[in-house]
């Protein structure tokens, strides 16, 4: 699952782990995900928001003219 993660947005993952974390709709789905899923999720969407922050941070600029 960790692969599927990282080919995720971070909108779409934060949503899966919104969904399936602490959710009642585990009880209906036969291949549910773990919590060691959870954790992996919410870890890779952890890093992927701390890229984007990098990201941001090296192409801003202030310029005073």
């Amino acid at each position: 699952m960790e692969k599927w993660f990282k080919t995720l947005s971070i909108k779409e993952l934060s949503t899966w782990i919104n969904n399936f974390d602490n959710s009642t709709l585990n009880k209906f789905l036969d291949n549910q995900p773990t919590e060691e899923d959870i954790k992996t999720a919410k870890k890779i969407l952890k890093n992927k928001r701390a890229y984007l922050k990098r990201q941001i941070m090296e192409d801003t600029h202030i310029s005073f003219n």
